[in-house]
């Protein structure tokens, strides 16, 4: 089910390249997918956004029976402008999943409108024990966030996506990793999400 997402980026003139296991730039447990496009992806070239989006999906990503269901991770590497705000960052998450949605159904569903959707974001406070590794990143800026849309791929149906957020700069470069699941945060995916996240944090 993963070569519909990876059928759908290549459609739309964004994938880069579907990954072979022992080249993904981000590491994940055993079974995860991944794949790496570029930014502005086809399906959503109205992004202010540029570089390259690195994806590991969970084994359950495609099935809606599994408790990993639509989980996943990414890392945007980004060019140094827009400098990545709270508005900014609202407002590209956005416009990806509205043009992702619209790219996928195709006019399948008239009665869906991307415009719809929305997401809603909330800074969040350092925790009161940072680690090395990401002070080394210049503490990255935290956001919880809650986006209501509706999942194009598996069931086409209304879909609430939890989302952890962290942008820093670094080296001329910005960078955004999201964490995304429907699961609550207190499940056991998160803890898979968060191990990949802080893998990457390290490098």
């Amino acid at each position: 089910m993963l070569r519909i997402f990876a059928v759908s980026l290549l459609m739309s003139g964004s994938l880069l390249v579907a990954d072979e296991p022992g080249s993904f730039k981000l590491s994940a447990p055993a079974g995860w997918g991944g794949e790496t496009i570029k930014l502005p992806p086809g399906f959503a070239p109205d992004m202010k956004l540029k570089g390259s989006e690195h994806i590991r999906f969970a084994p359950g990503m495609m099935k809606p029976a599994s408790d990993s269901f639509f989980s996943y991770a990414f890392a945007f590497e980004l060019q140094p402008k827009p400098v990545l705000t709270e508005a900014v960052v609202k407002d590209e998450f956005l416009k990806y999943y509205r043009g992702l949605c619209k790219a996928v159904l195709n006019g399948k569903l008239p009665d869906v409108d991307p415009s719809d959707f929305t997401l809603e974001l909330q800074r969040m406070k350092p925790d009161e024990k940072t680690s090395s590794d990401e002070k080394a990143v210049d503490a990255p800026t935290r956001y919880a966030g809650t986006l209501d849309w509706v999942e194009p791929f598996a069931t086409k149906k209304p879909q609430k996506l939890n989302l952890e957020i962290r942008t820093w700069a670094r080296n001329a470069r910005n960078y955004i990793f999201a964490c995304v699941s429907p699961q609550a945060r207190d499940t056991a995916i998160w803890k898979e999400l968060h191990t990949i996240r802080d893998d990457y944090l390290k490098k």
